[in-house]
């Protein structure tokens, strides 16, 4: 297929009914298996063999509503969380995109087989310590798992993202970095005055989505090794939550980001800084979402978009994501000022 060309908007809305439809589709076939399942409720035994060991013996044992659920948060969990992650890459490599859309589609639909086929494995046993897993549903949700995930990967065909940095961006940072400015002079005096800039910066409602989802998902795939293990998703959970938001902190000390407004990163003294520039970036050039380190910079990523770039040592850069190129603009301003006012007064 040739390149798609669309709006900008009209690309946001192509990847947006892209992300609902495929987390819509993983939950309805879930939800369809988890139904199904209790079609049969009546053929099954009281408790379900639901893991086998090395030896291939039955260790553990759930209830119909426990592999139900089981089903369904980790189809979605697991394989909506690539098929997202997927999309939002787009700007990276749109191969790899379109790719990882149908694995994560397939892998979510090949988990879900998996279960259906464990129960449709225990229909009129008596004994469940002979359960096994049933072979042809296997063999047949495996077969339309990679059918699904070939028609997504064919099917969704992102455009090409504009790499071209926000005229805003550009105008302001223009403003933050040339001397004279009214952006500049306010900056100066501030830092002469020795203000204290506070600006928080979150990942807003995917704060929520790679908490919940990774920790839920973790919880649940654990829990079927060792119970206790499951209390290893709340862990993974909070950690994700804390460094999903954070504040920038520019002061007479440094600048510093506090996540969640207390675990300290990036502490940088002014005589490591050397100068400041605003920034439109893309996530994806740093690794990815949250606190990141690769090669020679050092970053606290929310989002792709408007950024405080700071230069310090030997081609080193530390990056802080802002929730606008306004606020962005007042940050680097600040910087600037401080570094120039500590270079006067040495």
């Amino acid at each position: 297929m040739g390149k798609q060309m669309r709006s900008i908007d009209a690309e946001k809305s192509y990847n947006r009914r892209w992300l609902l439809g495929l987390i819509a589709g993983l939950l309805l076939l879930s939800a369809l298996g988890s139904l199904w399942m209790f079609t049969v409720a009546d053929s099954l035994p009281a408790e379900l063999a639901i893991h086998w060991n090395s030896k291939n013996e039955v260790d553990d044992w759930t209830s119909l509503w426990g592999i139900a659920v089981t089903t369904v948060l980790t189809t979605v969990g697991v394989g909506g969380v690539i098929a997202v992650l997927a999309v939002v890459s787009r700007g990276q490599n749109l191969l790899i995109a379109r790719i990882g859309a149908g694995v994560g589609v397939g892998f979510g639909v090949g988990i879900a087989t998996l279960m259906v086929a464990v129960v449709a494995g225990q229909i009129d046993l008596v004994d469940t310590t002979q359960a096994e897993v049933s072979g042809p549903v296997m063999a047949g949700g495996l077969a339309l798992a990679l059918v699904l995930g070939v028609l997504v990967m064919w099917l969704y065909t992102p455009g090409e993202l504009d790499r071209t940095p926000d005229a805003e961006v550009l105008a302001v940072n223009a403003s933050a970095t040339a001397e004279g400015s009214a952006l500049t002079l306010a900056g100066t005096e501030r830092a002469v005055r020795g203000e204290t800039l506070r600006i928080r910066v979150s990942m807003g409602k995917w704060a929520w989505v790679l908490s919940v989802g990774l920790g839920a998902t973790v919880a649940v795939s654990t829990y079927f090794i060792f119970p206790l293990l499951a209390l290893i998703g709340v862990v993974v959970g909070a950690l994700v939550w804390v460094f999903c938001q954070g504040t920038a902190v520019i002061g007479p000390d440094g600048v510093k980001v506090l996540a969640s407004g207390f675990f300290k990163l990036m502490p940088l003294e002014w005589k490591e800084i050397r100068s400041a520039s605003v920034e439109d970036i893309k996530a994806l050039d740093y690794g990815g979402w949250g606190y990141r380190m690769n090669g020679g910079s050092v970053a606290f990523i929310m989002s792709s978009g408007p950024a405080l770039v700071m230069e310090c040592g030997f081609h080193q850069k530390f990056v802080i994501s802002m929730p606008d190129a306004q606020s962005a603009g007042e940050a680097a301003a600040l910087v600037n000022g401080y570094v120039r006012s500590r270079k006067v007064k040495n």
